[in-house]
């Protein structure tokens, strides 16, 4: 995709985006008064582990009903990096989850959105097909790999059961294991209900058992489509799509800019010239030209619709979804050459007087624990929490252990989830709200409270 970030592009964004009312807004969360804050990343659909890294924390008790905050009401903070759908089976569930404790402390707790909630979203939310397409080409979900488990549909609430779901499980993973074993899985798509653009390779048509059995195909390809169907309306119904809409894009906690994948030195720029053109701070270019136009879209939006799959706009004022699409899906931060400078540009060109920033938070980009870069200047918190993406990685493969025993199992899917919780979240900590936030966070590990040591960056660095 094109950016659209240079020369004329950026004078015409500029008038078309002078229509926007001017909304005096903070990019700031959660308050001034902070002395912790609790960084935890990547979850992908894993709500054991969700829940028992948020209990680890101290800061909740999750175990009662409702939850009880534990830490200090006026200091302490818990944030999300995003991510909490695809790659497991438990999306639906973890969003409960993070969406119960954002509503019960809304003082004390963030969420922010990542790409993959961002596709979500728009796979639930808009109406697509040949003659309106997706946005972004088709349905993430028709991706062989990465992103909606097809276990999530057996395993949600939402979706009805049928005495064949097992079977029709069973032969689908049989075709995606085909479709591994040909590393297709970059080029094939589950298209269902069905293909949403000519580029796409339909797994029904070109991958065994399908290939030779159209009967078969044609069932299983609309059960698949009938489960997403139900999925869709469930997540629309339970006011999670709605919820989701409501969070921020990028924020600041504590000295910390908040987002998921990172933000570009292109759009860092480009909001540095609207915030001249506006006679505001950069930050309140962020906030007011992503954060409050992607809500505004989907109030406006949900408001007149019933249902899931009905909103026929776009989010075209101002290159919206370009613009969300860099700050969810940016790594440029992790180039040997480059990345720390850029870093480094981001934050002197979004700090002010008003709005200190001395650090950048992603998720996104993972690794085995977190990882403090740059000087203690970016704090990469997607460590792997997810124990099937562990396992198994961007694949589908069977996770419930009855499923994995039951199903033929290929290369790509020959390792086992561990029962254990894995990986590491973050916390940055000072003596007093008067004292600034030291460079150096912790690191927790399940068992115990670390601190970052010299030889585990040494470690990372090699990694990278």
């Amino acid at each position: 995709m094109k950016s659209p970030f240079f020369g004329h592009v950026l004078i015409f964004l500029m008038i078309s985006l002078s229509r926007f009312p001017h909304v005096t807004a903070s990019l700031r969360r959660l308050g001034t008064n902070l002395t912790s804050v609790t960084f935890i990343g990547d979850l992908h659909a894993d709500v054991g582990c969700a829940k028992e890294w948020v209990q680890k924390t101290g800061l909740v008790n999750v175990t009662s009903t409702p939850y009880k905050w534990l830490g200090d009401p006026e200091n302490d903070a818990l944030v999300f990096l995003g991510d909490y759908v695809d790659k497991g089976s438990s999306s639906a569930s973890v969003l409960q989850f993070v969406r119960s404790l954002q509503e019960t402390f809304p003082d004390n707790i963030l969420t922010i959105l990542g790409n993959h909630d961002f596709f979500l979203i728009l796979d639930t939310a808009l109406s697509f097909s040949k003659d309106n397409p997706h946005p972004l080409g088709f349905p993430f979900y028709d991706y062989a790999y990465s992103f909606m488990h097809p276990e999530e549909y057996l395993e949600s609430e939402w979706v009805e059961t049928r005495t064949d779901d097992e079977d029709i499980y069973g032969v689908l993973m049989t075709a995606l294991q085909n479709t591994y074993a040909k590393r297709m899985e970059g080029s094939v798509h589950l298209c269902a209900p069905e293909c949403n653009s000519e580029e796409q390779v339909n797994i029904f048509e070109t991958i065994a058992p399908f290939k030779t059995n159209p009967e078969l195909a044609k069932k299983t390809q609309d059960r698949l489509g009938t489960w997403r169907s139900e999925y869709a309306k469930g997540l629309f119904d339970s006011g999670l799509l709605r919820w989701m809409t409501n969070q921020p894009l990028v924020a600041v906690v504590g000295d910390a800019l908040i987002v998921h994948g990172g933000v570009s030195k292109q759009v860092v720029n480009y909001m540095s010239s609207l915030s001249t053109h506006f006679d505001i701070d950069v930050a309140e270019a962020l906030q007011t030209h992503i954060n409050e136009q992607f809500q505004k879209f989907f109030e406006s939006n949900l408001n007149n619709v019933t249902g899931p799959n009905m909103i026929k706009g776009r989010m075209t004022a101002g290159y919206l979804t370009e613009l969300i699409l860099d700050l969810v899906q940016h790594r440029g931060y992790f180039d040997r050459k480059s990345g720390c400078s850029d870093v480094n540009h981001v934050i002197s060109t979004v700090n002010s007087e008003e709005l200190p920033i001395k650090r950048v938070v992603v998720g996104h980009t993972p690794n085995s624990y977190a990882r403090e870069l740059c000087g203690g200047k970016l704090l990469a918190s997607d460590s792997s929490l997810s124990r099937s993406f562990r396992a198994y990685g961007n694949m589908y493969c069977p996770l419930s252990s009855e499923r994995a025993a039951q199903y033929a199992k290929g290369a790509s899917c020959g390792a086992t989830p561990e029962d254990f919780c894995d990986g590491s979240i973050s916390r940055m900590t000072r003596p007093s709200a008067n004292d600034p936030w030291p460079t150096k966070m912790e690191r927790y590990l399940l068992e115990e409270l670390t601190p970052l040591s010299e030889l585990v960056m040494d470690e990372l660095l090699e990694e990278l």
